[in-house]
């Protein structure tokens, strides 16, 4: 069985350094649905970095074409 994550595929705790968040702040978002790309394999969340990245970016040119 792997223990490493693919590329695309990063733990919660990466979203949040990415964010300038704390991982208890990205667990408090992604339970209701804050953080897109998260999902939960078993007990634990992990994200798609490909969504991830193309949520934020995304989220940020909208807000600079205003």
């Amino acid at each position: 069985m792997p223990t490493s994550l693919p590329d695309d595929v990063k733990h919660l705790s990466w979203a949040a350094e990415q964010l300038g968040i704390g991982t208890s702040t990205a667990y408090r978002l992604v339970a209701v649905g804050k953080i897109l790309g998260a999902f939960r394999i078993g007990t634990q969340w992990r994200v798609s970095v490909p969504r991830f990245l193309a949520e934020v970016h995304g989220a940020v040119a909208d807000s600079e074409s205003r």
